[in-house]
C-alpha cells in the first residue's frame, strides 16, 4: 500500500500589526517544504484571513493529520510599552481544540526561544524548535502513517540546501500588499556573532548559511511580476556578511534587472562607498543600522565587537551617498551609567541626516549573555521565569533618569524617536495612505523641507 501525504495546516498566529504588519515568511518557507514531500497543506493566516472567527469556520468540517502553529513574537520587546502576545496564542489554541481533533505542533522565532515553557502553555502535541523544513515533512509523513514519535520537542540542526521558493495564498499575499507593500526574502541564515541581547544564534544557528545570489533575485522578480510587491525587506539577521556575499545579491540583482526598492537589517562596519553605490543601484532604498549602543563601553557590554568610531565611519559613507537611515540604540544595558548615558546621546548628535529609534532597557531572553549578567547582577533569579517580559537595567543608573534624558535629548527633534510605540501610529497612517516601505524614512525628508 502506497504511503499517503499528510493534511496538513499551517496556521500563522501572529496578530501583532504595529508598526506594520509583517509577512509570515517562515510559514511560506514550511508550505512550499511540505508540499515539496508530497503533503496536502493549506494556509491560514490569522490577520490575513479574518480572525480566529474565520479560522473556527475555515476548520469545520475538516480532517488534518497536523495543524502546525507559528508563533512569531513573545512580545513587543520594549520596556515603554511591553504587551505580551501569549493571550492570543491560547485563544487560537482553544479555538483549534474546541473545534477539530488533530495533533497540534507548534513552531516560529518565538517558540524556538522557550520551547519548554510554551509546550507546557499552550498544550501542543509536538514542537519544532528551529527550521522545520526537514523536521516537519518528516513529522507530518509519521502522524499520516498512525506513527506517534516519543519525543515531543524536535531540535532542528542548521542545514544547508534548504532553500525552494516560497508558497503562500494570494490572500496572504495581498493583506500584506495593502498594509506597507513590503513582503520579506531571506539572502542567507544564521549569525556567527555573539552579541548579548540576541536569540538569532539559537534560532537560526551560528554558522552563516547562504543561498544562491540568482536564486534570491528571482524570487525578488517573482514577487514583484506574481505578488505585486511593491517593496521588498531582507529579513536576515543582518545583511553585510564580512566575506561580502550581500555584494552578489546586489550584482544579481541588477543583473536580473530588478527595479523593486528594498531596505535591510545591516551592521554598522566594514560598508565603503563603493559597496554603498553598488547596493543602491540594486535597489536599496532604506536602512536600519543596528547600532545597538551609544559608546564603546556600553557597545561591549552587550557583546558587539565594533566601536563608535566605525558606526560613525559607516554613517558617514552612508549619509555622503544619500541613503536614508536609521540607528536603533538601547540604553540601560551592561555597564550603562551617568557618564556613558552622557556620552551616548551627545555621540548620536553626531548621527545627522539619520532616525533615531531609542529603547530603554534590554530584554531578557534566556541563554543569552544578558540573562547571565541580570543574574550575577542581582535583578533577577536563575529560576525567574522569563515568558513575563524582564527587562535588564544597569544597577549603575535609575530607569527614571535614563528616561528623563533621553527625553530632554530627544524634544522637538522629530528624527529622534522615544518611546518608539508613539510612532507607530504615524506608520499606520502612512500606510493606509498607500505610502509603501518602513516610512521612518518620510522623517528624514520632512526635516529637509522644513
Amino acid at each position: 500500500m502506497a504511503e499517503r501525504g499528510a493534511r496538513c495546516l499551517i496556521v500563522s498566529a501572529n496578530q501583532v500589526v504595529t508598526p506594520y504588519p509583517v509577512y509570515p515568511l517562515g510559514a511560506a518557507c514550511l508550505v512550499a517544504a511540505l508540499k515539496n514531500k508530497g503533503h496536502k497543506v493549506s494556509h491560514f493566516d490569522v490577520l490575513a484571513d479574518g480572525g480566529l472567527a474565520r479560522l473556527a469556520l475555515a476548520l469545520q468540517g475538516k480532517t488534518y493529520d497536523l495543524i502546525g502553529v507559528s508563533i512569531r513574537n513573545l512580545d513587543t520587546v520594549d520596556s515603554a510599552a511591553p504587551h505580551q502576545f501569549l493571550a492570543e496564542i491560547v485563544e487560537t489554541m482553544k479555538v483549534i481544540r474546541d473545534t477539530i481533533t488533530t495533533k497540534i505542533v507548534l513552531g516560529g522565532p518565538a517558540f524556538s526561544i522557550m520551547p519548554e515553557q510554551l509546550m507546557e502553555l499552550f498544550g501542543a502535541d509536538y514542537g519544532v524548535v528551529g527550521e522545520g523544513e526537514v523536521l516537519l515533512p518528516w513529522l507530518a509523513a509519521e502522524l499520516a502513517a498512525g506513527l506517534s514519535p516519543e519525543q515531543k520537542i524536535l531540535y532542528s540542526e542548521p542545514t544547508d540546501g534548504l532553500w525552494q521558493p516560497t508558497d503562500l495564498t494570494k490572500s496572504t499575499a495581498e493583506y500584506y500588499l495593502k498594509h506597507g507593500g513590503m513582503l520579506n526574502v531571506q539572502t542567507k541564515r544564521g549569525c556567527p556573532h555573539t552579541c548579548g541581547y540576541c536569540s538569532y544564534p539559537k534560532i537560526e544557528g551560528k554558522k552563516i548559511r547562504y543561498r544562491d545570489p540568482d536564486e534570491v533575485a528571482e524570487e525578488v522578480i517573482h514577487l514583484r511580476d506574481h505578488s505585486g510587491a511593491k517593496y521588498i525587506f531582507f529579513a536576515d539577521s543582518y545583511f553585510n556578511d564580512h566575506e561580502g556575499r550581500y555584494l552578489r545579491v546586489a550584482e544579481a540583482l541588477i543583473k536580473k534587472g530588478s527595479t523593486v526598492p528594498w531596505c535591510a537589517f545591516f551592521r554598522p562596519e566594514n560598508l565603503t562607498r563603493s559597496d554603498l553605490r553598488l547596493l543602491k543601484r540594486s535597489g536599496l532604498a532604506a536602512m536600519e543600522l543596528g547600532t545597538d549602543a551609544g559608546c564603546d563601553v556600553t557597545l561591549a557590554g552587550i557583546g558587539k565587537s565594533f566601536s563608535f568610531a566605525d558606526v560613525l565611519q559607516v554613517h558617514g559613507n552612508v549619509v555622503k551617498e544619500e541613503i536614508p537611515c536609521a540607528h536603533f540604540i538601547m540604553f540601560g544595558g551592561p555597564d550603562e551609567d551617568e557618564n556613558t548615558l552622557r556620552e551616548g546621546l551627545a555621540n548620536i548628535e553626531r548621527l545627522d541626516n539619520s532616525v533615531v529609534f531609542a529603547f530603554a532597557g534590554i530584554r531578557v531572553f534566556p541563554d543569552t549573555a544578558i540573562h547571565e549578567r541580570a543574574i550575577a547582577d542581582g535583578i533577577i533569579t536563575a529560576d525567574r521565569s522569563l515568558l513575563d517580559p524582564v527587562f535588564y537595567y544597569s544597577p549603575k543608573i535609575s530607569r527614571e533618569k535614563i528616561v528623563s534624558a533621553i527625553r530632554s535629548s530627544f524634544a522637538s527633534r522629530m528624527d529622534r524617536i522615544y518611546p518608539c510605540h508613539e510612532f507607530e501610529g504615524r506608520i499606520a497612517s502612512l500606510h493606509k495612505m498607500g505610502f509603501v516601505g518602513p516610512l521612518w524614512d518620510l522623517t528624514l525628508k520632512k526635516r529637509k523641507h522644513r
